[in-house]
């Protein structure tokens, strides 16, 4: 079949940028990070002093790896840890337990690394406690 040079040209560069970027989506795809999908505290909520939470669970998009992510509990204007340091991170969740907490402004912070790619991400939650 006979094509024109100008339309061969506009064929492959057709071609070219379907393969490109069709492998981009895919690696989008396959080398994703894991976001948080729920939380036991969201952001900005505010709890009155008796249901202030005792420990916060974090569900991501992907499995995480147990030795390399990381959860913690900050008392913001002190930047006092407030978690009791026993984070649990089973497939794609994260449990840390906290102190008693009293009135303030808490911030949760977390890393979450993937097994499969070590995909990185971090972010934060921050509430509050009042009386």
């Amino acid at each position: 079949m006979f094509m024109p040079k100008s339309r061969r040209v506009k064929f492959g560069l057709s071609v070219v940028l379907a393969v490109v970027g069709g492998g981009l989506w895919l690696a989008g795809v396959a080398f994703g990070h894991a976001e948080v999908v729920s939380s036991t505290v969201p952001q900005g909520a505010v709890f009155a002093l008796a249901e202030a939470p005792g420990q916060i669970t974090l569900t991501f998009s992907e499995e995480l790896d147990r030795k390399r992510s990381a959860l913690y509990v900050v008392k913001l204007g002190e930047d006092v840890l407030v978690d009791n340091g026993d984070l649990f991170v089973e497939e794609n969740q994260m449990t840390i337990g906290l102190r008693a907490l009293d009135e303030g402004v808490y911030q949760v912070r977390w890393i979450a690394v993937t097994p499969d790619d070590g995909g990185f991400r971090e972010g934060t939650i921050t509430f509050a406690v009042h009386f």
